[in-house]
């Protein structure tokens, strides 16, 4: 009996919700580290905000290094490319999105060496676990937009994100992300988020 293996689409359907939720911690992170209404915030709601936002850099480093994972079975980026060249992917697309996937593997290596390998999940017994949002914030923007674009050159097509919080309240993610701004004047979170991944 051969292998088996789960289809393109099932991958690419795990795949987006993988991408939305990762979204929804980028746009929590991004909203919560404006500390609005600070001088109104007691001592104890900075400080539990400071530790939800140091574990928010932490669920968002772990989901982009997830999505390179190229173990059989997992999902990821990886099996996704894997199942659509097992189902006929052409030459010309497969070389250009292995040329993307390991774009993307490269700027997610300095995430997986230098904060999950680091304090996350292979803490070494001389480190101090402490929270980094404020002395060393993660760097994260470029992974999670190359994410967004990556998804959207694999699949062929745009993928909508919306954040439905209630009937009433849905938030369109790539949109808030592309308008949103980081502290201190960076760029905005996913500038190139509406745009056609050219790498």
């Amino acid at each position: 009996m051969g292998k088996e293996y789960d289809s393109s689409e099932i991958i690419s359907e795990g795949l987006k919700q993988d991408v939305l939720w990762l979204l929804i911690t980028v746009y929590s992170y991004v909203t919560r580290r404006r500390f609005e209404g600070l001088g109104k915030m007691s001592r104890e709601a900075f400080v539990v905000d400071w530790v939800l936002l140091e574990s928010a850099a932490r669920d968002i480093v772990s989901r982009l290094t997830a999505l390179d994972d190229d173990t059989r079975n997992n999902r990821s980026f990886q099996t996704l490319f894997a199942a659509l060249k097992r189902e006929g992917l052409d030459s010309k697309r497969t070389s250009d999105l292995n040329r993307k996937i390991k774009t993307y593997r490269t700027l997610v290596n300095d995430l997986k060496v230098s904060h999950r390998n680091r304090y996350i999940a292979h803490v070494n017994t001389n480190v101090a676990v402490v929270p980094r949002v404020f002395d060393n914030p993660v760097a994260f923007e470029a992974a999670a937009s190359k994410a967004v674009n990556l998804l959207d050159d694999i699949i062929g097509s745009k993928v909508e994100y919306i954040f439905s919080m209630a009937s009433d309240l849905k938030i369109d993610l790539r949109q808030a992300l592309s308008n949103s701004s980081m502290e201190d004047g960076e760029s905005s979170i996913v500038d190139t988020m509406n745009e056609t991944s050219n790498d």
